[in-house]
């Protein structure tokens, strides 16, 4: 699962890709030559040093749209989610810590 981030002016637009994907969860910039950092990124989460994150859950199901409503999706990320917290990356506020892949 990706969460892409295109650099426009203002605030940046987000999408969710490989949204099937629950093997993995990282943040990209959707052009691969310029970097984001986690202060660019407040309108998604809250900065964790500068290469994470923390993300609502909730954020991500909305960045899913229609899937985030059928039951097999549903139940698969919440697997994603357990397996997150058993690995130690949900706060206290169950926020996901989120990686920031580098550009290439």
């Amino acid at each position: 699962m990706r969460i892409v981030v295109h650099r426009t002016p203002g605030e940046p637009q987000i999408r969710l890709e490989d949204a099937d994907e629950f093997g993995s969860l990282q943040i990209e910039p959707a052009d691969r030559e310029h970097s984001i950092s986690a202060g660019d990124l407040a309108v998604l989460g809250r900065p964790s040093g500068e290469q994470h994150v923390f993300v609502d859950p909730g954020a991500i199901r909305a960045l899913a749209g229609a899937q985030a409503s059928d039951e097999s999706w549903s139940a698969s990320f919440d697997a994603m989610v357990a397996y997150a917290n058993s690995r130690g990356w949900l706060n206290p506020a169950g926020e996901i810590r989120v990686h920031i892949a580098p550009c290439e």
